[in-house]
């Protein structure tokens, strides 16, 4: 019997089904937890000595949406790795309290089974959390020479932004947390995709939806050739793998999502940040640390750290982003590290993201040492 498949939806089951955006990994039992099961996946080349790039993403953000990844990968040769966490796809639940050190945990192990030696870390929005994490825990899966890290619309606590529909999500009751997974999955796919992964889906928890991106607008024939530039499909089959994405996205597990805004909100007990618990005094650790390691080290590279902004950020407003910027100001880094700190005209918190706004070809040449 046919399925009567329209030739973008055959393009999308072509584009969706490799097992590289859908692998399997076991995290070995300890005393303190059981085998766990993690699900991710690869954009780019899957095995050879190539560059990669481990990307943390956002509160919402799933192996699947690696997939807009693969086109700009292949043709650079650099391989991206995306991780599911607890309870997001097949990846085993998990304590709020252990979400951090499970991933720090995980992180190291997947890296050795695939024997990926080093890695460029690149993180947006609450991924930053787990980012900083990684990179206090275990500066050595940096590369030696080139070691970089990529904060991307880099999260912060709404004790120093303002921002009202967090503060508001932070005095919700926790029950209420359980169903965020929910409110999610609707915004996404009833309300309107481009609620993204992460400010939308938290605004609409408080009754904020995010208003259209600043980048909207963009039609016609510059709109195609970016699309074809960017993720080497059509406008169209653009749509269809949108739509076929979020399906099943939500067709696997998400409760990952609840704790996850409880760990950004830091809403209830077990939320707290580890390493990174207060921004400025990460900052003044990782500048020890890193000067000792450039100082007892000939030849190992200073720490490379680019902070992206975007335009327009619903969820940490122009006084998160400048908070970030002063935390994270050249002179408070040290003789070891190397800080830039750039804004992406006509983007927002997720936007910014996006292919065609440029950020691949950076994270790109961060992972190749240019």
């Amino acid at each position: 019997m046919s399925l009567n498949l329209s030739p973008q939806e055959e393009e999308v089951i072509k584009i969706i089904s490799p097992i590289k955006f859908h692998r399997l990994f076991t995290l070995p039992a300890t005393e303190n937890h059981g085998p766990l099961k993690v699900s991710y996946s690869i954009a780019g080349p899957e095995d050879g000595d190539v560059p990669t790039i481990l990307l943390v993403g956002g509160m919402a953000h799933t192996r699947w949406y690696n997939i807009w990844n693969e086109h700009l990968a292949q043709k650079e040769g650099v391989r991206i790795l995306c991780i599911d966490r607890p309870s997001f796809g097949a990846s085993t639940p998990v304590r709020l309290d252990q979400r951090l050190a499970i991933f720090l945990e995980t992180v190291p192990a997947l890296l050795a089974h695939l024997h990926i030696p080093h890695i460029s870390l690149a993180s947006h929005s609450s991924g930053t959390l787990f980012a900083l994490n990684l990179l206090a825990a275990h500066p050595d899966l940096l590369s030696p020479a080139h070691p970089t890290i990529t904060l991307i619309s880099p999260w912060v606590h709404q004790s120093h932004t303002a921002v009202l529909s967090l503060v508001a999500a932070s005095h919700l009751p926790n029950p209420l947390l359980n169903h965020w997974d929910a409110i999610i999955k609707f915004g996404l796919t009833r309300v309107s995709p481009a609620l993204g992964t992460s400010s939308g889906a938290l605004a609409s928890l408080t009754g904020w939806f995010r208003t259209p991106g600043v980048e909207k607008g963009r039609r016609g024939e510059e709109e195609e050739r970016k699309c074809r530039e960017a993720f080497g499909i059509t406008g169209e089959v653009r749509k269809e793998l949108e739509k076929t994405m979020f399906r099943y996205v939500f067709e696997e597990n998400t409760k990952g999502a609840n704790d996850e805004a409880r760990l950004c909100l830091k809403s209830t007990e077990g939320c707290g940040w580890l390493a990174c618990e207060d921004y400025p005094e990460f900052v003044k650790s990782t500048k020890d640390t890193w000067e000792n390691r450039v100082d007892a080290n000939v030849g190992a590279g200073k720490l490379k750290i680019k902070i992206v902004l975007p335009e327009e950020d619903a969820m940490v407003g122009e006084k998160g982003k400048e908070y970030f910027k002063e935390c994270w100001k050249q002179e408070k880094c040290g003789r070891g590290i190397e800080v830039e700190c750039v804004e992406i005209k006509g983007t927002d918190h997720d936007s910014v993201t996006n292919p065609e706004n440029g950020i691949l070809e950076s994270l790109f040449s961060a992972a190749k040492g240019q």
